[in-house]
């Protein structure tokens, strides 16, 4: 996460546009979803760099993140604000709701 070249990406497989202007990445190799302000500064929204599995996120404050993806490549934002997800390397579409709660 920083601003810029100095978030790192790894891999950025797909892209998606919120309505907020933000750009949405599917950062594949990093095994995480992105979130990229207007501003350029990039935040991770569900998933932990550079660690993998399968693991979804709990019903509490903080849910996303326990959630661990495997190789995202695909992301898409629906018209509620929900960030969907193809999670590649564990064979399961996933979503996040704006309140953190991935399934």
């Amino acid at each position: 996460d920083g601003e810029g070249v100095s978030a790192r990406f790894q891999g950025p497989a797909k892209v998606a546009v919120d309505g907020d202007g933000n750009i949405i990445v599917a950062d594949s190799s990093n095994h995480c979803i992105r979130k990229v302000t207007p501003q350029g500064n990039v935040t991770t929204l569900t998933g932990t760099a550079g660690q993998h599995g399968h693991i979804d996120g709990r019903q509490g404050p903080g849910l996303w993140q326990d959630v661990l993806l495997n190789y995202p490549t695909g992301v898409a934002v629906d018209g509620d604000g929900n960030v969907v997800m193809a999670d590649r390397g564990n064979h399961c579409i996933r979503k996040m709701t704006p309140q953190g709660v991935v399934t």
